[in-house]
């Protein structure tokens, strides 16, 4: 287990305390570090919706900004809107919310010598998994594998192996 997917890990606790469920983990999570992601690389982000404005607020002030930010950044076009399309916020209290964005602030995750995406993504499903009294094997949520194909864009060849990898009830609409 790398230390990145053990810091992401150690983030769980606080949605933990706000009752956001284990298969919620890495959506969460995914919202947060992307804001983050984009700050770090100079990504455009609609004014007053991207990390700097997160880190300035707190209470119910923080959360009805950042359900709002969500929502606004699922109606831009590209890559954000993909990326944010029906984002909701599963957090309940602001304390939370707060706690998690200064964690994650702590770190300039684009300095990383990882594939962040590809190290979180993967770590936290095999602890999710392990974490399932039983549960022996996991699987992407359809969501997820909706926004992939999505931002991947693959050739007419490539599609046709991904589609086929795919269950038809996930598989997006041709």
């Amino acid at each position: 287990m790398t230390d990145v997917v053990q810091k992401l890990w150690g983030f769980c606790n606080t949605l933990r305390h706000d009752g956001i469920n284990y298969g919620d983990y890495i959506e969460q999570l995914t919202y947060l570090l992307f804001l983050k992601l984009a700050d770090e690389k100079g990504v455009p982000v609609p004014d007053g919706f991207g990390w700097t404005r997160l880190l300035e607020l707190s209470g119910t002030d923080l959360t009805d900004h950042y359900q709002d930010a969500l929502r606004r950044l699922g109606r831009e076009k590209g890559l954000l809107g993909d990326i944010f399309a029906g984002a909701l916020s599963k957090f309940r209290e602001p304390v939370n919310l707060k706690k998690l964005i200064l964690l994650i602030n702590e770190t300039e995750w684009a300095e990383l010598d990882v594939d962040l995406k590809a190290e979180a993504y993967e770590g936290l499903l095999q602890k999710y998994a392990a974490e399932q009294k039983g549960a022996g094997q996991y699987f992407t949520p359809r969501a997820a594998i909706r926004a992939i194909v999505r931002c991947v864009r693959p050739d007419i060849g490539q599609a046709r192996i991904i589609r086929s990898t795919i269950p038809p009830s996930a598989r997006p609409a041709s």
